[in-house]
């Protein structure tokens, strides 16, 4: 059930990023192709210290994400295989869009939204950029990325005004569920909204 849901969650993460992927050997690889985070490997299945072992022998920077219910199983299994455990508390999350909260600005904001076809949302201070976010649709799945917050406005409820907003759009273009990976520090917002986790999200990285 899980592998099912992170591979419809990573096909909105690369289309909201603009990134391509692949399988190598059954391992469904990101290709990210930043100078610190060459690939990310997700994992879909439960063979974790398989491809930890690989993630670990690769020559280029690469990370490696494992949705899982056993996280201190995993940590113990990906930091045997050499692996640097980089977040070890994220969490994987969905819900219904349907009965999203949408709420409006504060007074002194305003929301500008775009559609080119990954839906933006900026909240506006004037011309500065106190909030941001992306969401990509693909089929019914709506997948949320990059939900910021500039640190002069935050405690503004700006994070809630542009998930509804995402939301919104996300709906209208034919989404009906959210998926998106959080963390430690979004977990409360997106719970505040109604999102619900469906595991926790070990991520590591290679020492290349």
């Amino acid at each position: 059930m899980i592998g099912e849901l992170v591979e419809r969650w990573h096909r909105g993460w690369i289309a909201a990023d603009g990134l391509t992927s692949s399988y190598r050997d059954g391992y469904l690889v990101v290709h990210v192709n930043r100078p610190h985070r060459v690939h990310e490997w997700i994992a879909t299945n439960d063979a974790v210290g398989e491809l930890a072992a690989v993630v670990a022998a690769a020559p280029e920077p690469s990370w490696l994400s494992v949705p899982t219910h056993e996280p201190e199983k995993v940590i113990a299994e990906i930091e045997a295989a050499g692996l640097v455990v980089a977040r070890p508390d994220e969490t994987f999350m969905r819900r219904s869009l349907a009965g999203h909260p949408a709420p409006e600005p504060p007074s002194g904001y305003a929301v500008e939204i775009t559609t080119d076809p990954v839906i933006k949302v900026r909240v506006l201070a004037g011309d500065e950029v106190a909030a941001s976010g992306l969401m990509a649709v693909v089929g019914e799945d709506a997948v949320a990325h990059r939900i910021e917050t500039a640190e002069e406005h935050r405690r503004r409820g700006l994070g809630s005004v542009v998930m509804g907003a995402l939301v919104r759009e996300a709906s209208r273009n034919g989404a009906t569920t959210g998926l998106l990976f959080s963390s430690t520090t979004g977990v409360h917002l997106y719970r505040s909204l109604g999102w619900e986790r469906i595991s926790d999200l070990v991520v590591a990285q290679n020492q290349a």
